[in-house]
């Protein structure tokens, strides 16, 4: 699998599967829209998979009585595909990699609805659930919504003072960010030659060329067998009349995260 290609080889093997010149000073007026189409090819591929190589676990502590949190730096929330929970143990309760026991790790499940959320005192206890939760400045004259939200845990943690060496432990489970494809120097982590060929069938199709249909059953033809090498899946997303967000489990273990309701008393 070809990973780890520059911008500057994907434009070079584009040139070929299309028939342009390969000399670089020849067409140097669609070089933008070439690396446009490469970027977009690769951002496509990347968020309709679940690519096994890209798999990618983040550890994030959990603080007793704060519900909302920042995504970790390396996770955001289009590339996860679930969140778990456990309680854990440690020596030090500031220094949270002394960590000596926690139990099994249990998923939250994706969705806050409005009637789960109450009025009136907080409802502590071990998290189930779990929303991103978006802002909206109204400072001025039009809304803006923060384009970068946050997530939400429901119960909101509690706070465990007669030990405080216990508290939750929440594991991110989704795949690497994206890496950009700028810069001639910026190399891909999606399969290059996928890219070329999903890349080169959207070219030939703009210029009505014959060969545009032969090319993108070549590239469907590598998709798929990349894909059965890897063991990959489509990446499915929250649907908003369905009941969860992600489930999709690469070790065959688990299916789907089960629907469970909160319901605060």
């Amino acid at each position: 699998m070809p990973l780890g290609v520059t911008l500057l080889e994907l434009r070079r093997e584009l040139r070929a599967e299309t028939g342009t010149s390969l000399n670089p000073a020849q067409g140097v007026q669609a070089q933008d829209t070439i690396d446009i189409l490469l970027a977009r090819q690769q951002r496509e591929l990347w968020d309709a998979y679940n690519w096994q190589h890209l798999k990618l676990w983040v550890d994030v502590p959990v603080t007793g009585g704060q519900a909302i949190y920042t995504y970790p730096p390396e996770m955001g929330f289009d590339q996860i595909v679930s969140i778990y929970i456990a309680q854990v143990t440690k020596d030090d309760p500031v220094d949270a990699a002394k960590i000596t026991s926690s139990t099994s790790w249990t998923p939250l499940t994706y969705g806050i609805k409005a009637f789960m959320m109450q009025l009136g005192p907080t409802r502590f206890g071990k998290p189930v659930r779990w929303s991103n939760r978006v802002t909206v400045n109204i400072a001025g004259a039009t809304p803006v919504t923060n384009p970068v939200g946050q997530f939400q845990l429901l119960p909101t943690p509690e706070d465990n003072v007669a030990n405080p060496k216990q508290s939750y432990m929440l594991r991110f489970e989704g795949m690497a960010p994206l890496s950009p494809l700028v810069a001639p120097t910026d190399s891909c982590i999606i399969d290059s030659k996928a890219i070329v060929l999903f890349a080169a069938a959207e070219m030939l199709a703009t210029q009505k060329s014959e060969a545009a249909p032969m090319k993108l059953t070549k590239a469907q033809n590598y998709l798929r067998r990349l894909l059965a090498d890897q063991g990959a899946d489509k990446r499915q997303n929250y649907n908003m009349g369905g009941i969860y967000r992600g489930g999709f489990d690469p070790d065959k273990t688990r299916r789907s995260v089960p629907y469970i309701d909160y319901i605060p008393n």
